[in-house]
């Protein structure tokens, strides 16, 4: 059984110019499930309308057709980790306020390689750009969430970062059974944490498969145009 089942998703925003306003459709009749367990990635360029899909599954904007979650939780890892955490609130006093488990807190800090005890004491603005973005990861997994709505979770973190950090996470996946939707404009990425992959392009999906299926035998021209693009080593 699936613990997301989205079906015919469509999501219109409207326009408002200055003599006229104009409806654009970020996504258009988009269907596809996640099975518990199970990490599905959306891929596509900016203004493919992968962020407006999780923005739709976690209910922050009106959208047509069918979104069934089967779970009781679902936590969110945004780009911007600044914005997402409290301005004038210690990490320590922002986590506690969620899960009032410090030692729980302190085993997922250090499973991201962050001290908790200097961490903790810090705002968010003290902290490097690298530290923010796991303290948000950290956050996310603190309530022990059914899904996990990640949208360009490791964007903003440097290479050596990344590949930590997306090895991370895929520990944790098999460790906790994580489900979650990894939203990303590179490809490369969803091959160290996604177990499928749902390519898209203006709205639509242009082409979805298994890992394998879409690094080894894509169908869509699209799809080998992405692949294409990534920098061989």
């Amino acid at each position: 059984m699936a613990l997301l089942e989205v079906k015919n998703l469509s999501v219109t925003f409207k326009n408002d110019g200055i003599f006229s306003s104009e409806e654009v459709k970020a996504v258009k009749n988009v269907s596809f499930s996640l099975k518990k367990g199970e990490v599905l990635g959306i891929v596509g360029q900016s203004g493919s309308g992968k962020t407006t899909i999780g923005r739709a599954v976690l209910g922050l904007i009106p959208y047509e057709g069918k979104i069934d979650f089967k779970g009781n939780r679902i936590s969110c890892m945004f780009q911007d980790p600044l914005a997402s955490l409290h301005p004038y609130l210690s990490i320590r006093k922002q986590l506690l306020d969620i899960v009032p488990d410090e030692e729980r807190i302190r085993n997922l800090f250090k499973k991201f390689n962050l001290d908790y005890e200097i961490i903790g004491k810090k705002k968010p603005s003290q902290l490097s750009g690298g530290q923010r973005q796991r303290v948000i990861i950290i956050r996310s997994l603190l309530n022990e969430p059914d899904l996990i709505i990640a949208d360009e979770p490791i964007s903003m973190l440097d290479v050596t970062l990344k590949m930590w950090v997306l090895k991370a996470l895929r520990e944790l996946k098999e460790t906790y059974g994580l489900s979650m939707l990894f939203i990303t404009h590179d490809l490369l990425t969803t091959k160290y944490v996604c177990d499928r992959i749902m390519v898209m392009k203006d709205g639509e999906v242009v082409e979805e498969g298994t890992l394998e299926e879409i690094f080894t035998s894509p169908k869509k021209g699209y799809t080998k145009e992405l692949l294409e693009a990534i920098p061989k080593v």
